[in-house]
């Protein structure tokens, strides 16, 4: 029989990987999971500005006006209104088809509007976002009742159009909602889940109704984590009385006040903006409403005006 003997310095060493293999494996996987990273990291800030028709319309000057915003220094731009219709249909501002029957049909009206979107990031913009809803009774309601028929699986028309919509604008970052008279949670949850599986954010708009807003937030994240990643504030209008620092409070979420360049300068809008975050560390916020100043030059001081508030 051979004498037993103690185990080399090397032999040790493999029974210890061995035993540590699985823990790394574990914390590896638990790291890469869906949502882990955005978890983890600070939340991004966006400076944004909206805007409708100045951004497709060619007799309005499109194509500078896409230069413009590109080289203004807003991070975020807000393509607004896309209007659903009863049969899921998406239109802009009911002057431009976006789909039809689950197919793009944008280039019909306007063929450089999906390079266009591309072109915006070849600047400081980061992200593409297209709103949808406004004051307008019908939008919200529409997707209500076409969740509740058809669901948000991939035979829905939902799915279909803003699969479509995707496909053919990859530029699309992030889904703006601006829901301001249905509130039907449920669907909009659903609604919700479904666009972060397509490959969207979603950036809840409101400007009453803190509450609902807050559900909306947490059951999204909760299904599927990190999808809602910043909420558009409105401070203006009907929000004119909001703060970003009070009855507001998304947890991780941040949230980024817009104001109307109609009320401030763009020194009173540094003003407010650096109040804030002086006040509760907002890392973003922006303008309503582009269409104002289109060409002016006051794209860059706005743009500006929000970035230095922010810092």
């Amino acid at each position: 029989m051979l004498a037993h003997r103690p185990p080399s310095n090397l032999e040790n060493a493999m029974k210890s990987l061995v035993v540590m293999l699985p823990l790394l494996a574990s914390a590896f996987l638990s790291a890469s999971a869906p949502g882990a990273a955005s978890a983890a990291a600070n939340p991004e800030g966006f400076t944004g500005v909206f805007g409708g028709g100045p951004l497709y319309i060619v007799s309005k000057g499109a194509p500078a006006n896409i230069t413009e915003l590109q080289n203004s220094g807003f991070t975020e731009v807000i393509v607004w209104s896309v209007e659903v219709k009863t049969n899921g249909d998406l239109n802009l501002n009911g002057e431009f088809p976006l789909t039809s029957n689950g197919a793009y049909v944008g280039g019909q009206t306007y063929p450089d509007f999906a390079s266009d979107m591309a072109r915006l990031k070849q600047g400081k913009v980061r992200r593409v976002t297209f709103s949808i809803g406004s004051s307008n009774f019908g939008d919200w309601q529409n997707v209500a009742a076409l969740v509740r028929s058809q669901g948000t699986g991939p035979d829905s028309i939902l799915y279909k159009t803003f699969a479509a919509l995707k496909a053919a604008i990859p530029a699309i970052d992030a889904i703006d909602f601006d829901d301001e008279n249905s509130f039907d949670l449920p669907t909009t949850v659903k609604f919700g889940v479904m666009l972060g599986k397509l490959g969207y954010h979603v950036m809840p708009d409101p400007y009453f109704n803190a509450a609902y807003w807050t559900q909306v937030v947490s059951q999204i994240n909760a299904k599927r984590p990190g999808t809602v990643d910043g909420v558009h504030l409105q401070t203006y209008a009907g929000g004119s009385g909001n703060s970003p620092c009070h009855g507001w409070d998304f947890g991780s979420v941040p949230v980024f006040p817009y104001v109307w360049d109609r009320d401030k300068t763009p020194k009173q809008t540094y003003q407010q903006m650096d109040a804030w975050h002086t006040e509760c560390g907002i890392v973003g916020g922006g303008l309503w409403l582009y269409d104002d100043f289109v060409g002016t030059g006051e794209a860059a001081q706005y743009a500006k005006a929000v970035n230095r508030g922010v810092k």
